[in-house]
């Protein structure tokens, strides 16, 4: 099988597709055609000379999926060194764990965050991301940082920023 690419078009053969609103799993082949006006074919034997062809023998094929919540920061939190404290309930866990880290924050470590976890979004077959966000030390332009590395990565997104008065009145 020769992958070539003209006419934007990508055919998955000998997929297994799943179908998101009943579940159910049928083998097919699966012709995406990009654009705005582009359209996705399903049949037991597609045959198309002008697409990049994808054998997708033993894979799974569905639609991509959307993180509903998320803490894009807490990519951060990976290796990250124990809290001063054990914490013993969900209060010290924020005080002790997620506060100190996202007083932490500045443009270049939620860059770096966004980056990750767009990036692991998409992996994982994610195409679109909620999350609301917090950098109290960094407030001014956090969203659009955020926002600009989901862009990069291609990767939707609906973002806000939390609303506390823990850091004083006028960081609320």
């Amino acid at each position: 099988m020769e992958n070539t690419l003209t006419n934007n078009m990508i055919l998955l053969k000998n997929a297994r597709f799943i179908d998101w609103q009943t579940l159910d799993l049928k083998k097919t082949d699966i012709l995406v055609e990009e654009g705005k006006n582009g359209k996705i074919s399903f049949s037991d034997n597609i045959e198309n000379k002008n697409a990049e062809l994808i054998d997708c023998t033993g894979k799974i094929v569905t639609k991509s999926f959307a993180v509903g919540h998320h803490h894009i920061y807490s990519a951060l939190a990976r290796g990250m060194g124990a809290p001063k404290k054990n914490p013993e309930n969900f209060y010290e866990i924020l005080k002790y764990v997620w506060w100190t880290l996202d007083k932490a924050l500045d443009k270049d470590m939620i860059e770096a965050s966004a980056l990750s976890m767009a990036i692991a979004c998409a992996k994982a077959g994610s195409t679109f991301a909620i999350d609301h966000h917090a950098s109290p030390n960094f407030i001014e332009g956090s969203l659009d940082v955020i926002a600009e590395a989901f862009e990069r990565v291609g990767v939707s997104h609906l973002l806000a920023y939390e609303i506390t008065d823990r850091d004083g009145q006028e960081k609320a």
